[in-house]
């Protein structure tokens, strides 16, 4: 007999609403917990690193405490340009694409034919 029973967590996942947010609350997360360590290197006091960074040093702290939840990309990449450090975006196809083509109006649906472009020499 198989278990069809599924877990809270998977449950809660099957709400496409509740795994939006989800998704973006983990985002957020990963971004503290990538700056954490970097932090607790850095030398620099919190005032100094919070006014280079141009955000409040109450986020500063709280990102070093482990208070902080989590943080927008932005705050993110400020925080470590202050501290001279700078990050690459990667971007790949994802495996489960929030719109599905099949949703799509027909005419965006298919692909649009390469366009030549002219050359204005």
């Amino acid at each position: 007999m198989e278990n069809d029973t599924l877990s809270t967590y998977d449950q809660l996942m099957k709400d496409a609403k509740r795994r939006r947010k989800f998704d973006e609350e983990y985002r957020q997360l990963v971004l503290v917990e990538i700056l954490i360590p970097i932090l607790e290197k850095s030398e620099i006091p919190v005032r100094t690193l919070a006014k280079a960074a141009g955000v409040s040093p109450t986020i500063i702290q709280e990102i070093k405490s482990g208070k902080k939840e989590g943080i927008s990309y932005l705050t993110f990449l400020s925080i470590l340009e202050a501290l001279g450090y700078s990050a690459r975006i990667q971007i790949s196809k994802s495996r489960h694409p929030r719109i599905r083509r099949s949703r799509l109006p027909k005419k965006i649906q298919q692909p649009r034919r390469a366009r030549k472009l002219r050359s204005f020499h």
